[in-house]
């Protein structure tokens, strides 16, 4: 809560989860609020796991399983560009869940932009350095194209088991992508090669998804789609159609589908007591009464920032006639 990035970062994922909250393949907000120290985000819960999870244990996918989750993606981010002109900047396989029916759930908005108008650009080095665009490597400035950079590169990685461009450390990573050819290894289709060859174009006025909405069309009809059959668009934005991933989920407790990695972790200690107000009244439900204690005086950061969604965990809840 210190460091002013981190604060911008946390507003910012919570306002985008807020604005995108129905779409069904971003992770959904249940509810936002805070104490005397922390903030918190209660969202859905992707039992399925992290789509990198299922990649480590299959080492790659076959290109239909790809092809149906690229298509999530292809939504998803069609979605936060046109109908929130949000730019997303860190698209990777750990920032993909699955649901508990194996549907994409995108997650983790803390580096997301928000963009003024469609001519808004970025010029911060931020996200994942095997997926960046090599716009954001040289430090120009750069827009929306970036993320079908990434999801040029989140494909290759599906299909492959392997980022496109690789190295003994970060510098050698952002060298080759900005000046390494894009090779093809020998088992990848022609159709899956002429998508992600056209994404992973250098130059983002010549990389497919630069020119919308046409390009969004182009990448909507591409032959490599034609993989998980004949596609209907609408009916996979309404998740009628069967995910390829159909986790394993035994109790939703045990989290069977995440790395031990983050199941063997503590929880973060308590370090003080609050009263329940604290969280659900005064000033953090935003009605004036300041809480107790040092951060009183740096609260109105955080205004705002209370959040309980239309359909709430609570609602839910009451409705499945779970409590």
């Amino acid at each position: 809560m210190v460091h002013k990035k981190l604060i911008e970062q946390t507003k910012t994922e919570r306002q985008i989860l807020e604005s995108v909250n129905r779409h069904p393949f971003v992770v959904k907000l249940y509810y936002a609020f805070q104490d005397q120290e922390k903030l918190y985000l209660i969202l859905e819960y992707g039992q399925g796991g992290e789509l990198f999870h299922h990649l480590d244990t299959e080492k790659m996918l076959s290109e239909p399983i790809a092809a149906f989750y690229i298509a999530e993606l292809v939504l998803a981010l069609s979605h936060l560009h046109d109908n929130l002109g949000v730019v997303y900047r860190d698209l990777k396989p750990e920032n993909c869940l699955l649901d508990a029916d194996g549907h994409l759930l995108l997650t983790d908005f803390g580096l997301s932009k928000v963009a003024v108008d469609s001519d808004d650009q970025c010029n911060s080095i931020l996200g994942t350095v095997e997926y960046m665009a090599p716009e954001v490597i040289q430090g120009k400035k750069y827009g929306k194209a970036v993320d079908w950079w990434s999801l040029g590169a989140l494909g290759y990685d599906l299909i492959t088991g392997n980022p496109p461009f690789r190295g003994p450390n970060n510098a050698k990573i952002q060298e080759n992508i900005v000046k390494q050819k894009l090779t093809k290894p020998y088992f990848v289709t022609s159709d899956a090669w002429d998508l992600l060859s056209r994404l992973l174009r250098k130059k983002p006025t010549e990389r497919l998804g630069s020119n919308m909405p046409k390009d969004l069309q182009t990448i909507k009809e591409h032959r490599f789609f034609r993989k998980i059959g004949k596609i209907d668009w609408k009916k996979l934005e309404a998740r009628e159609m069967t995910p390829p991933i159909q986790p394993m989920i035994t109790d939703p407790e045990l989290a069977e589908n995440f790395s031990a990695e983050f199941t063997d972790l503590c929880l973060s200690p308590v370090a003080t007591r609050f009263d329940e107000s604290e969280l659900w009244g005064g000033r953090a439900m935003g009605t004036g009464a300041a809480p107790r204690g040092e951060v009183a005086k740096d609260d109105h950061l955080f205004g705002g920032f209370s959040f309980v969604a239309s359909n709430s965990l609570i609602e839910s809840q009451f409705m499945a006639g779970g409590m």
